[in-house]
């Protein structure tokens, strides 16, 4: 009975909830750019997450004041939901018409072993109509055609497209030059993608060719049998290949797409062969790229694709490698863990077990004739004891030392990080604003979606029910606005754990279970 007059009770809170906030925007229009204005209310709490559907069938977005472009014209009904602290969400809809779409484009590449186009239109959307006509009595109606040419020549090609409401046209032609090379000297070619750079190989390869390469980005003409080319921008380019036969007096060109995905990403991997040294290469190499490690002792940072440093005591290391691509001013830090072990005549570990503010020690091996003496690493005075029990006075993440002596005469010291949670979900103040994670419960990945107010480094861990960090993620020099990462939790094990997001001047904890 005390359980169905809690359900009630909590029903009702619910309702009220509801009642108490009430989702609401406005917009505007520049030019085809829908400017959205959050204006939802809560008579108790904030609001603390949107989610925006435009109507058209794109990704909805998370963020407070989103702006969104339509690809074709037409009316759509914009919905926006709300979720607030005091637990009430709420959804309003609104219509909005579009009167311009985007404007058409398209891009083709033409094989002149047969006289091949390939035509790409865009936008792509289902809300339009396409119409091709290629400049020689021959049309077509799909997005991305097509179409053969009978000889070499110059021609107008114009796509057309149209919403299938009815309410706007547009028309963009191009001239497209089709030469149809005679076949004993056609080319093809194929690339490899090393990062920025890319490999061109022609095929085939004849030393009385002579081989020009245009890679699409407005560069310079390359004169080479195998072109390598590196580029500074992330895009699709368009790369020609034209080669002369002088003694069949014969010319043939083949263009081809390749798409640039510009980053600088790296991790790393360690090896220990001497104790107390690692040895730490990154992934990938590129010659193009500054790396900088910082070895999480208070050193001198290391440089190089691969670094060799001693630690000078055993213990846990958070060891940092950020990466500088000068020719795309593209920067990344990745950081994780090292643990460094000296050979020991007594080696010792220890657990800890957090509960209700109160952390426990036990250390491993347990034997009441040796002497144990605990460092909490918060400034408090020592503890020599085999058991220890220690009260922290705030949240944070501190080093933990304790020293074994046995009954024998043989010492060792053993040092690991705890971290200290506070209980439930609290924001404080320091620029982080709008902390979403779903699903919660999770059971492949968890997505966490934040937006900070300054710039500043950010640092996601995942922490389980003794506050130790089983995972620590770090994001360097964010700028201000929405961000969103995703964090595996194939390997956890069910349960719950607390989502720790720290900035330069704030953190948020969100609790969460893995089942």
């Amino acid at each position: 009975m005390k359980k169905l007059l809690l359900i009630a009770a909590t029903m009702v809170s619910v309702v009220a909830a509801n009642a108490q906030c009430q989702a609401s925007f406005t917009y505007t229009n520049a030019a085809n750019v829908f400017s959205f204005s959050d204006t939802s209310t809560d008579s108790i709490g904030t609001v603390q997450a949107w989610l925006w559907q435009f109507g058209d069938n794109t990704a909805p977005s998370t963020q407070q004041n989103p702006q969104h472009t339509y690809a074709a014209c037409g009316y759509y009904a914009v919905t926006l939901s709300i979720f607030t602290t005091s637990l009430c969400n709420s959804t309003f809809t609104d219509t909005v018409f579009v009167s311009q779409g985007a404007l058409p484009s398209f891009a083709f590449s033409v094989d002149t072993t047969n006289g091949d186009v390939t035509f790409n239109g865009s936008p792509a959307s289902p809300a339009l109509i396409y119409n091709w006509n290629f400049g020689d009595g021959d049309s077509s109606a799909v997005q991305n055609p097509v179409h053969t040419y009978d000889s070499s020549g110059a021609y107008i090609a114009c796509l057309t497209i149209a919403d299938t409401a009815g309410y706007c046209t547009y028309t963009v032609c191009d001239t497209v030059v089709v030469y149809i090379a005679p076949a004993n000297c056609s080319v093809t070619w194929t690339n490899m993608n090393t990062g920025g750079q890319q490999i061109f190989t022609p095929q085939p390869i004849d030393l009385n060719w002579t081989y020009t390469w245009d890679y699409g980005d407005g560069s310079p003409i390359d004169q080479a049998i195998i072109g390598t080319h590196t580029y500074t921008v992330t895009g699709t380019y368009t790369v020609c290949l034209t080669v002369m036969d002088t003694t069949n007096g014969c010319t043939s060109q083949f263009c081809d797409t390749v798409s640039v995905a510009i980053s600088c990403n790296a991790t790393w991997t360690n090896q220990s062969i001497i104790a107390g040294q690692q040895t730490f290469t990154a992934t990938p190499l590129n010659l193009g790229w500054t790396y900088t490690w910082d070895y999480g002792d208070a050193s001198p940072l290391g440089n190089g694709f691969i670094s060799t440093h001693t630690y000078a005591a055993a213990g846990t290391y958070t060891v940092c490698l950020t990466i500088y691509d000068s020719a795309t001013t593209c920067t990344s830090q990745w950081c994780d863990t090292v643990q460094v072990v000296f050979p020991s005549n007594c080696p010792v570990t220890f657990t800890n077990t957090f509960l209700a503010g109160n952390m426990t020690f036990t250390p491993t091996p347990f034997n009441p004739l040796n002497t144990y003496v605990w460092d909490f690493g918060d400034a408090s005075a020592p503890y020599t004891g085999l058991l220890a029990n220690h009260t922290y006075a705030a949240p944070g993440t501190y080093t933990v030392c304790f020293t074994m002596t046995t009954f024998q005469g043989c010492t060792d010291t053993f040092c690991d990080t705890v971290i200290v949670a506070g209980v439930g979900y609290t924001d404080y103040e320091g620029g982080i604003v709008g902390v979403v994670l779903y699903p919660n419960p999770a059971s492949h990945v968890i997505s966490v979606s934040y937006t900070i107010t300054d710039n500043s480094d950010v640092t996601l861990e995942i922490l389980d029910v003794s506050g130790r960090v089983v995972v620590t993620r770090r994001e360097g020099n964010l700028q201000p606005g929405m961000h969103r990462d995703e964090i595996s939790m194939e390997e956890f094990a069910d349960g719950s754990y607390i989502l720790l997001l720290r900035t330069e001047t704030g953190q948020s904890r969100i609790p969460f279970m893995k089942n």
